[in-house]
């Protein structure tokens, strides 16, 4: 009876032990199978993006009602993508994008490659103005934004009849669309090396401090020339007794108006706003002292 029990206990565990090599099995080929038999595949991964629902021109407002969200897969996204209505937020576009097109980051001058010529319509060429924190509007200026451009030139003492200076400023291009701005360029700063024994939150790197930019507007031929006459670079001044300042003004969304100025001088400020001249004042020679 006992070698009986022995041998019913053996075949028990032995058959126990197929039963779960069997389990693993299945639940294996399970694991390879979409339930139907056959291999399963894996679900195409899309993302979303913004894609016009109309024609959008150069320098329209892109609101989200003209635009729609579309999933497309990741290796048909163009430039960097928008993927809600949201963001689009009413800005210019500063290239053309037609109907059915991806409206991305770049529609509105944003990172990556840029493609100036495709901003530009017929007619127009890209201008570059140099301008720094205070002709630049504190770096203020965006791509898509209206600018006016304003010179300030100091012209050669030898032009005024009692030899001294003068100076002349005028609003010169209205309504001006900018393109593209470069990178703030930042002034080298010297790197401190900490004293021996100091702490060493005590000698910190100083933040670089941004000095120019570079900002591209469209415009004529004829505006590129009077630019660039008046941006003459100081090389060019030298030895003339000339000097020059451009400087931007952002206009308001949707102003196409343009002023007519006058030009201002020192003659229009005393004539035209009352500028008051000081008067030469001959105080009295005192007495020679007994």
């Amino acid at each position: 009876m006992k070698r009986s029990n022995r041998l019913v206990i053996f075949v028990g565990v032995l058959l126990a032990i197929l039963a779960f090599v069997g389990i693993v099995i299945v639940l294996n080929n399970n694991t390879g199978t979409n339930g139907g038999g056959g291999t399963a595949t894996a679900t195409p991964t899309t993302v979303a993006v913004l894609v016009a629902k109309q024609d959008i021109a150069i320098g329209d407002a892109v609101t989200p009602d003209m635009v729609e969200v579309k999933r497309v897969d990741p290796s048909g996204v163009q430039g960097t993508r928008l993927a809600d209505p949201s963001q689009v937020g009413g800005r210019p576009a500063i290239v053309a994008v037609p109907a059915g097109s991806q409206v991305n980051q770049q529609t509105f001058g944003g990172v990556g490659n840029t493609c100036i010529s495709c901003m530009l319509e017929a007619g127009e060429v890209a201008i570059p103005v140099q301008v720094d924190k205070v002709t630049g509007l504190d770096f203020l200026v965006q791509p898509g934004d209206h600018v006016d451009v304003i010179v300030s030139i100091q012209l050669p003492s030898t032009l005024s009849p009692a030899g001294g200076t003068l100076r002349s400023v005028k609003v010169v291009l209205q309504d001006k669309r900018v393109l593209f701005v470069s990178a703030r360029n930042a002034a080298t700063q010297p790197v401190v090396t900490p004293r021996p024994g100091a702490s060493p939150g005590a000698a910190a790197t100083p933040v670089p401090t941004p000095s120019t930019a570079v900002v591209v507007i469209a415009g004529s031929a004829q505006d590129a020339e009077v630019l660039r006459y008046a941006a003459r670079d100081e090389t060019e001044y030298q030895g003339t007794g000339t000097s020059a300042v451009v400087a931007l003004m952002i206009r308001a969304t949707g102003d196409s108006d343009v002023a007519t100025t006058t030009g201002i001088t020192i003659n229009e400020l005393i004539k035209q706003y009352g500028l008051l001249v000081p008067q030469e004042i001959a105080l009295p020679t005192p007495s020679p002292a007994r």
